[in-house]
């Protein structure tokens, strides 16, 4: 999927040359699971070495992009400090990348296997916008750690303070109590407050830009490739990390 990563590239103000260590990077920060901790602190002053080569660089040879707009940005009436920058560099990369191109791939994934859903997307165009959303609340990659502020008991489950705990957006996308017919995906689903960005303070600051590569993507993609389907007899592979999504989709095209 190498529109997530050229949009990423594109606003860092990064070399085009350099995707392929974007993924690489990506991989190593959400797939790692099984990697020593070694290997996953070698990986990780990889991506920082990287990050601040770019600092530099843009120190040096400051351009209209994101980047530069980091380094010059205050705070307080004080710039951002190195480890500010590049930590907001960092997540830029990682989750910009990732969680697009794996809900542009469970899209996908899911009209490969739903025939009826594809052909009516490419019969009716308009109808896209509210497919994107319906795909992001069943399909939602993201599960994210938060820590918890005061001992508390939910569902019969006890945590404490200072816990960490992990919060599965598909699941709650899938609550009965707040979507009818909450298993089945309806692409032309009217209500749906889905969670798949999170909520309230803590909503995605990415979430427009996520929404626009995924209707582009699929815009592109339904009016160049119209007929699709799973290839049955190719092995398709699933993330193992916190972002859901896939990793290998063979698809038969025609």
């Amino acid at each position: 999927m190498h529109i997530p990563v050229r949009v990423i590239a594109d606003m860092l103000g990064f070399p085009t040359e350099d995707t392929d260590k974007f993924k690489h990077f990506v991989e190593n920060a959400l797939e790692g699971v099984n990697k020593s901790p070694e290997e996953r602190e070698a990986g990780t002053a990889e991506l920082f070495e990287y990050l601040l080569a770019q600092v530099r660089d843009h120190i040096d040879n400051p351009r209209d992009d994101l980047t530069t707009y980091l380094i010059n940005a205050e705070l307080y009436g004080q710039k951002l400090a190195p480890n500010h920058v590049v930590g907001t560099m960092a997540l830029l990369l990682i989750a910009g990348i990732d969680t697009t191109w794996s809900a542009i791939g469970a899209s996908l994934w899911h009209l490969a296997k739903n025939p009826e859903d594809r052909k009516r997307l490419v019969a009716e165009p308009a109808l896209r916008t509210t497919a994107v959303e319906e795909f992001l609340r069943a399909y939602a990659p993201v599960t994210m750690a938060r820590l918890v502020k005061e001992d508390v008991e939910l569902g019969g489950v006890e945590m404490k303070k200072e816990d960490w705990v992990l919060l599965p957006f598909p699941a709650a996308n899938r609550d009965p109590e707040r979507f009818e017919d909450a298993d089945k995906v309806i692409i032309d689903r009217e209500v749906n407050r889905h969670a798949a960005f999170g909520l309230g303070i803590h909503r995605c600051a990415g979430s427009h830009l996520a929404r626009m590569e995924l209707r582009v993507a699929l815009d592109v993609w339904l009016d160049r490739i119209p007929e699709f389907t799973l290839a049955e007899d190719a092995p398709m592979r699933w993330s193992t990390g916190q972002i859901r999504g896939p990793r290998m989709l063979p698809i038969r095209i025609g």
